[in-house]
């Protein structure tokens, strides 16, 4: 589900249209930063989509690990930061980011939008460990 709202606001970008994204930000996360910092790594996101089809490079994962980002640090500094202080050359990316990338609050932010992601996390193996006790039963009488 997400990856397909993803790839449609893609489209919209491709474009030169960022509002479809706004509006479902705004519907989606708190306006306290979350949503600028979730605005931001979809931009980024979007910007590193390339070839063919690029919208097929806009998906969970990818949102997934740009927003983890944020959370890790080198040092004081988190990788979020240091890609919109010295990596990124896009306008768009420092609009949304620049404020929020040295925010205190970003780890809690960041954490907001993966709890939000990995509700449409793939769960196949989780759900096959919802059995381990019939598994166990097929293995011990193989």
């Amino acid at each position: 589900m997400i990856n397909r709202i993803l790839m449609e606001l893609y489209d919209d970008y491709e474009k030169g249209n960022i509002e479809s994204l706004i509006e479902f930000t705004n519907k989606t996360f708190p306006q306290n930063g979350t949503d600028k910092l979730f605005i931001g790594c979809v931009l980024i996101m979007f910007s590193k989509s390339n070839g063919f089809k690029a919208r097929y490079d806009a998906t969970r994962e990818r949102l997934y690990s740009i927003v983890s980002a944020a959370k890790e640090k080198i040092g004081s500094t988190n990788l979020l930061a240091f890609y919109v202080d010295r990596i990124n050359t896009e306008p768009g990316i420092s609009k949304y980011l620049s404020d929020i990338v040295n925010d205190s609050n970003i780890d809690d932010y960041a954490s907001l939008i993966i709890e939000y992601l990995d509700q449409f996390k793939a769960d196949f193996v989780d759900e096959l460990k919802s059995y381990d006790k019939k598994i166990e039963d097929y293995i011990n009488n193989k």
